[in-house]
């Protein structure tokens, strides 16, 4: 009976000792499997993950390609129609200039119409043999040119009206009415200090004191010009125009600048013949009646008679 209980105990005490190793194999067994299994599947992931950024990577280049290929074929297109339409607007612009050179050609004075006029004023100014008249000519064709004009003369530090066209009844009848210092005569008193032509625009606000001549207002926008006539040197008189009023003639300033130049030289011309005139006369009335014969023929274009011996 003993025999069996130890032979029992002995059997118990090894399936629990083999139980036991069992058991710790078992678990070493599943922890190398659970360890296994954990580093295959961190590899894997690592590997899907390397896999996914890989692939990841090439769509985002497959798709930066895309994009910008598109935008490429967008900004060819873009760029296509933007030089079309430049060369729509060309084409368009230069059509436009041309018909607007056109309209200006048009429009323009005519060379030979604007010496036609300089050709006529200066054969009329050739035509008079007085001085008078030649300040009154020039008036006229100053007029001509310019919506309103005047012609002053300059006696001293002062200018005096000789005549007005243009300006109404008041000046144009009561010219010799207008007696200015030159300080007071704006522009026109400029011509006289300066001995050249001088000009001004007026502006939204008018023109400066010392450019607006006293015998008249200059409206905005109004072109105004003052040419002095020289004789000599000296300044005589002073042409003046502007284009208030209506339209004036083509190249007006410049047809007012070379008639004041020819009538300054016919006034010349003029106070040389007189001058020589005058000389003539002081030495025909220093010479005796009864100076001998001095022609061989009379007045009547006879012969004289020869002096007997």
């Amino acid at each position: 009976m003993e025999l069996e209980e130890k032979v029992q105990r002995s059997g118990e005490q090894l399936l629990q000792r083999m139980r036991q190793q069992t058991e710790q194999e078992v678990f070493e067994f599943v922890r190398e499997l659970l360890t296994a299994a954990a580093t295959e599947r961190a590899t894997a992931l690592d590997d899907a993950r390397q896999v996914a950024d890989r692939e990841r990577q090439t769509a985002l280049q497959e798709e930066s390609a895309r994009v910008r290929a598109e935008e490429q074929k967008v900004l060819e297109a873009a760029l296509e129609a933007a030089r079309q339409e430049a060369a729509r607007t060309l084409v368009l612009r230069v059509d436009e200039v041309r018909d607007e050179a056109k309209r200006t050609i048009a429009a323009a004075p005519r060379t030979d119409e604007i010496l036609g006029r300089l050709l006529d004023g200066v054969r009329r100014l050739d035509q008079v043999s007085r001085l008078t008249d030649v300040l009154d000519t020039l008036a006229e064709l100053a007029g001509n040119e310019a919506p309103r004009a005047a012609v002053l003369t300059v006696q001293g530090d002062r200018v005096r009206g000789w005549r007005f066209v243009g300006f109404g009844p008041t000046l144009d009848d009561e010219a010799r009415q207008i007696d200015l210092e030159c300080g007071e005569a704006g522009i026109v008193g400029r011509a006289v200090v300066t001995g050249e032509a001088s000009s001004v625009v007026s502006g939204p606000n008018g023109v400066p004191g010392d450019a607006e001549p006293a015998f008249t207002t200059l409206p905005s926008g109004v072109h105004a010009l003052a040419v002095p006539v020289l004789v000599g040197g000296q300044v005589m008189a002073v042409v003046y125009g502007d284009d208030a009023e209506r339209r004036p003639a083509p190249a007006w300033r410049e047809s007012l600048e070379v008639l004041a130049r020819y009538a300054g030289h016919c006034l010349e011309a003029l106070t040389a013949v007189r001058t020589a005139q005058l000389a003539h006369r002081d030495v025909e009335s220093l010479i005796p009646e009864d100076g001998g014969p001095t022609r061989p023929f009379d007045a009547a274009g006879a012969e004289r008679p020869k002096p007997r011996a």
